[in-house]
């Protein structure tokens, strides 16, 4: 399954382990399973980060049901 991120990337979720809001800074950790591998995404703002991780949240969550 790949992921989108904005008009210039796609991330294949096979490799992914966990993707989290970094608490210090306004962005996005992916998290590969290999731990060593972390790609952060930033953003200008926490409300910008918020509203980005809830869509991709939102998104994961409904291709799930696709799948069940």
């Amino acid at each position: 399954m790949w992921l989108k991120l904005g008009d210039s990337e796609i991330i294949n979720l096979h490799y992914v382990s966990t993707i989290k809001r970094n608490s210090k800074n306004p962005s996005i950790e992916i998290i590969y399973h290999d731990l060593n591998n972390v790609k952060s995404i930033q953003f200008g703002d926490i409300e910008e980060r918020d509203k980005a991780f809830t869509t991709i949240i939102e998104n994961l969550s409904k291709l799930k049901q696709i799948f069940e």
